[in-house]
């Protein structure tokens, strides 16, 4: 299962879910890719992406093309840092500082609730 972020962009929400690749419905033929290396960034161990990835499911974030997207929370599942390499105008590779806290913090609240 692949996290997904179901985003809602004239509402400006979206929720984290998991959803089966083969589930994803796409026209016949189309190939889908998952592109893990578009990041000059070092992965996180299975077990820590594991456990952002469910640190997050069935939460709701306000969505922000900008500032939060589908490509911050995926690369701050994989790496650890919320990075968007769509947007033109900003600096490739390069963490969304903001984002990054936010989500960082979001992940120790929850680890303190926890214990």
């Amino acid at each position: 299962m692949a996290p997904k972020s179901n985003g809602d962009h004239v509402l400006k929400k979206t929720r984290i879910y998991t959803q089966l690749i083969a589930d994803i419905k796409v026209p016949p033929g189309t190939r889908i890719r998952v592109n893990n290396n578009k990041h000059n960034l070092v992965p996180s161990l299975q077990d820590v992406m594991r456990h952002r990835c469910e640190t997050f499911l069935h939460q709701e974030f306000k969505y922000d093309l900008m500032n939060f997207n589908s490509e911050h929370f995926a690369t701050f599942t994989r790496h650890g840092y919320a990075v968007c390499n769509q947007i033109p105008f900003k600096k490739k590779n390069k963490a969304h500082v903001d984002t990054t806290q936010t989500l960082q913090m979001i992940m120790q609240q929850r680890m303190e609730t926890e214990t």
